[in-house]
């Protein structure tokens, strides 16, 4: 395999239970709240307003490879692989229904036997096409979003970021150092491998690293913890940076 720069930009966002993570402030959000403040958030931002993009159906297109609509980028596919024109608006919001039981995103083992697994739930994400923005204002978005609007206790959180695969792919020194200069402490941002923050659409395609922020329930503070499984560190927000293109060897 081997990679080549693409200009078009996926930014993919996704939320687990943001109405119970708000902890300077004694308040449950009812899910309508956080789906309708994460859009009015990007929607109205002064730097980069956003366009909404309703649901799509969970029932996929029949030569989608799919039961169901499990991500919310499964709408703009054909985008991604220049089998559509380009969208005309350059940032987008949106909040799909998904449904995971199986494929390659199956949560049904996992439902019921912790507290964070669903079979059906919402995606919320904010999307970037044609290099509208890019990390830098994604990740800060993100961050003020979180910390700012939905009052989570900077303290808990956890950033992620890809370390590279040997000599194939580079680290995403770039996505660190962002977070550094948003004030997070160096030791809550840890690299991880191509596992974790590396998003591939399939064996070939559009691809590329992305950046995780999890939330410490306990506030113990333990790094260990977090891609662990550990239900009590989570997956609360995954960006996607989509700046390659994996191509077969000839």
């Amino acid at each position: 395999m081997n990679f080549s720069n693409i200009t078009v930009v996926l930014i993919s966002s996704s939320y687990r239970f943001v109405r119970y993570y708000s902890t300077t402030h004694q308040l449950k959000w009812s899910s309508s709240r956080v789906r309708q403040t994460f859009i009015d958030y990007f929607t109205k931002h002064p730097q980069n307003p956003h366009v909404v993009v309703p649901s799509s159906s969970v029932i996929p297109p029949k030569d989608s490879g799919t039961y169901f609509v499990n991500s919310g980028m499964n709408q703009f596919k054909n985008i991604f692989l220049s089998q559509q024109d380009k969208i005309s608006q350059q940032c987008v919001v949106n909040y799909q229904k998904c449904i995971r039981v199986g494929g390659k995103h199956n949560d049904l083992s996992d439902v019921g036997h912790d507290t964070y697994h669903h079979t059906f739930f919402e995606m919320l994400g904010n999307w970037s096409f044609n290099n509208a923005y890019f990390k830098r204002q994604a990740c800060t978005m993100a961050y003020d979003l979180l910390t700012r609007i939905y009052k989570i206790d900077k303290n808990r959180l956890y950033f992620t970021y890809f370390n590279g695969e040997n000599n194939l792919i580079q680290p995403d020194y770039e996505t660190k150092q962002i977070w550094i200069d948003l004030g997070i402490n160096s030791e809550r941002i840890l690299p991880f491998g191509m596992k974790e923050n590396f998003w591939e659409m399939g064996e070939i395609g559009p691809c590329g690293p992305c950046t995780e922020i999890h939330y410490d329930h306990t506030g113990q503070g333990d790094p260990l913890q977090v891609n662990s499984d550990n239900p009590r560190v989570v997956e609360l927000w995954n960006l996607v940076f989509m700046q390659y293109e994996r191509r077969q060897d000839k």
